[in-house]
């Protein structure tokens, strides 16, 4: 499968789920049961986003690869929840439940969680002008080398 987002789309969609299952309650109305799971799960998922090494991620404990296990696992569960947790009475919570859970699958298969950040996706030009930058300063170093080396054997 062709991974199409980086480390800073991901961490972008991170925040706004995240924000999403704290507001999702009081605007759709959630029983009190999935209003108080949502919350809690929006906290701890702002807790992971915040601890991911990635460029959105502001103390990088957790590897990204990582990251993307622990958010398969938690997707696959918020698909279950309504059922397990007993709230599949609650259309609202339920559909939510469920759509988030299909769309952070989603995003956990289109992320590229070999990437390091945005920079890999700077292109190819950008590449290129460090490779070039690299190959004159080497030359610039060996020039130096001869020129000392010619100055002994002449002197």
């Amino acid at each position: 499968m062709i991974k199409v987002l980086n480390p800073t789309i991901h961490g972008v969609l991170d925040y706004v789920l995240a924000l999403a299952f704290v507001v999702a309650p009081g605007l759709a109305g959630f029983s009190d049961n999935a209003a108080s799971l949502a919350m809690l799960i929006g906290i701890v998922y702002l807790g992971a986003s915040l601890l991911t090494r990635y460029p959105l991620g502001a103390i990088k404990m957790i590897p990204f690869p990582v990251h993307g296990v622990i958010e398969a696992i938690m997707a696959a569960s918020w698909i279950a929840m309504p059922w397990l947790l007993g709230f599949a009475g609650d259309a609202a919570a339920r559909s939510f439940f469920v759509a988030a859970g299909i769309g952070l699958l989603a995003v956990v298969a289109l992320t590229d969680y070999r990437a390091t950040g945005a920079h890999q996706y700077a292109g190819d030009e950008r590449r290129q002008r460090m490779i070039d930058r690299r190959q004159r300063a080497l030359a610039v170093a060996v020039d130096r080398r001869a020129g000392q080396l010619d100055r002994r054997t002449y002197a």
